[in-house]
């Protein structure tokens, strides 16, 4: 028998040869993605330092409320190809370049990397936007006719919170029912400090934007008065807002975000110790404590109490349990952070109340300033942060006579964290309730001082209540007056910054004595009927947070 066996190990060869270039092919294209995920990771984290670079550079200003678009493209371009270790080729952020750019666009090529940047655009203008793109040339997919392969990158920052923006906000959302509800049945005023007089200059320095359901009662009186420009958002039952000093305002539509205002680091802050007692400290007496130096610069002896900064897990009553303290002691706060948490309460009925050497209002040029020195850690004003269900309670229920109480807070200028001129922060974790309420009575007492010379944040979602009881137009020079029943200050009612929360609601007040201002002789609106008004906010842009480096990334 024969057999005949068949040779087939040149089909084998054959078959590992294709196969090879199926596996070189794959290998090939891993290889070369890999080496291109790379890439465009780079160019990602370049255009996201670009943007955030140039949208720090919208955040407004006092000199430039609209922040510097010229430096924002340049910053935009020059920070994107850092990453490439490339510079622009123009380094003058005054150029035409920067300042008339075609579209508000500029493109710079540089190193294969092609960055252009847009500036301002978005939400308010208060956007950047970064593109790279970048030809890569292949290596091992050359084979299966690959070249050249794009790669596009592209992300959008936003300025921090515009500081010298907002007045009264509620940033509460559709559905948190009247977000902003003034109550009462007089006439509130807005105000930027100039009482109504500088109703023809149009200047946005009082301007105030107010959020979501804004409700005014439908009864008559009852009227909100604004000295600036206004922008409600989603309004809702306004039939009695009036606008006297410029044209009615406009409604716009959208829903503006929480501020992003920093809050201080809370981690280390160590308990705070006991409050101190100078007894009966005669008039024109002095007493130092530690670093801390008080005066009495009134007519009468009284008690001084000093309270220092750090961490409270018990209440502040001041006075404390009304029968102990007597009721026109003088209660000095040092300067610094002041936490309040585990329920910890800050409650306020009367005494004078101040960060000042002699416990009474303190001016530095016409503006609120506080003559104690920084806290160890530089904090050069006060600021009480609310954590927990702890909260801030002010009223002057237990006064002894009518003029005497007091309130005077100045805000710090500097913090190791966080962002300044904040006088109350309420924690976005609070649970409170009512985190914020002042009820001043201005019946009971003709010479009311309550001013905050900062800001009044509420991050958690809850509600704040104000009392207006400006019993007149302000004082633009107000003075020290060792008196507390003088005239150096009395009447003044205001938060000098800005009333921010979830809620809001701002009661007219008991309201005596108030005048209405000057009558305006320029062109206008019917300037009649303007009533006498209850300062709710003074706005001061020198009291408004400044934002720090609050860019983020929209996407």
């Amino acid at each position: 028998m024969l057999i005949r066996i068949r040779r087939r190990s040149g089909q084998a060869i054959v078959i590992m040869a294709l196969a090879m270039v199926a596996i070189c092919g794959m290998l090939a294209l891993a290889i070369d993605a890999g080496r291109l995920y790379f890439q465009r990771r780079l160019m990602q984290d370049a255009v996201d330092a670009g943007s955030l670079a140039g949208a720090q550079s919208l955040v407004g200003t006092i000199t430039n409320p609209n922040g510097l678009p010229n430096y924002a493209l340049y910053y935009a371009l020059d920070d994107t190809l850092s990453v490439f270790n490339q510079n622009p080729a123009n380094n003058d952020p005054n150029s035409s370049f920067y300042t008339s750019p075609v579209n508000d666009t500029v493109t710079d090529t540089q190193g294969g990397y092609t960055v252009t940047a847009v500036a301002p655009t978005g939400y308010n203008d208060k956007q950047v936007q970064v593109t790279v793109t970048y030809n890569a040339t292949a290596t091992f997919v050359q084979v299966l006719g690959f070249r050249q392969i794009s790669i596009i990158a592209t992300a959008t920052a936003e300025a921090g919170t515009n500081a010298k923006t907002y007045a009264i906000f509620a940033y509460g959302g559709i559905g948190t029912g009247n977000t902003i509800n003034i109550q009462g049945s007089g006439y509130a005023q807005v105000d930027n400090g100039q009482d109504g007089n500088d109703f023809c200059s149009g200047t946005p320095s009082g301007e105030t934007i107010s959020n979501a359901k804004f409700h005014m009662p439908t009864g008559y009186p009852g009227m909100l008065n604004i000295n600036g420009n206004v922008f409600i958002n989603q309004a809702d039952d306004n039939q009695h807002l009036g606008k006297y000093w410029v044209p009615q305002p406009p409604f716009m539509a959208g829903q503006d975000p929480e501020p992003n205002y920093l809050i201080p680091d809370t981690s280390n802050i160590p308990s705070a110790p006991t409050r101190q007692k100078i007894n009966n400290l005669a008039s024109g007496a002095s007493a130092t404590y530690g670093n801390i130096t008080v005066r009495n610069t009134t007519s009468l002896p009284h008690d001084f109490y000093i309270y220092f900064p750090g961490k409270y897990t018990t209440s502040i009553s001041i006075p404390y349990n009304p029968g102990l303290d007597a009721k026109d002691s003088m209660y000095i706060f040092a300067n610094g952070i002041y936490y309040f948490t585990n329920g910890a309460t800050l409650t306020s009925t009367g005494g004078y109340v101040a960060n000042t050497q002699s416990g009474l209002p303190h001016y530095a040029n016409g503006m609120g300033a506080t003559n104690l020195p920084p806290a160890i850690d530089g904090t050069d004003g006060v600021e009480f942060i609310f954590d927990g269900d702890s909260f801030y309670s002010a009223d002057n229920s237990a006064t002894a006579v009518p003029n005497n109480y007091s309130t005077f807070f100045v805000a710090p200028n500097y913090v190791p964290t966080g962002s300044v001129h904040i006088a109350f922060y309420i924690a976005s974790t609070n649970t409170a309730g009512t985190t914020w309420s002042e009820r001043y009575n201005a019946v009971s007492g003709s010479a009311n001082r309550y001013q905050i010379w900062g800001t009044v944040f509420d991050a958690s979602a809850q509600s704040m209540y104000i009392t207006g009881a400006q019993l007149g137009p302000q004082d633009h020079n107000p003075v020290d007056d060792a008196n507390p029943g003088g005239t150096g200050s009395d009447g003044q009612y205001s938060i000098n910054g800005e009333f921010i929360g979830f809620k809001l609601d701002l009661d007219d007040g008991n309201i005596q004595g108030n005048s209405a201002g000057a009558t305006p002789t320029c062109p206008g609106p019917n300037w009649s009927n303007r009533g006498h008004p209850a300062l709710l906010v003074q706005y001061n842009k020198n009291f408004a947070p400044a934002p720090g480096v609050n860019s983020f990334l929209v996407k």
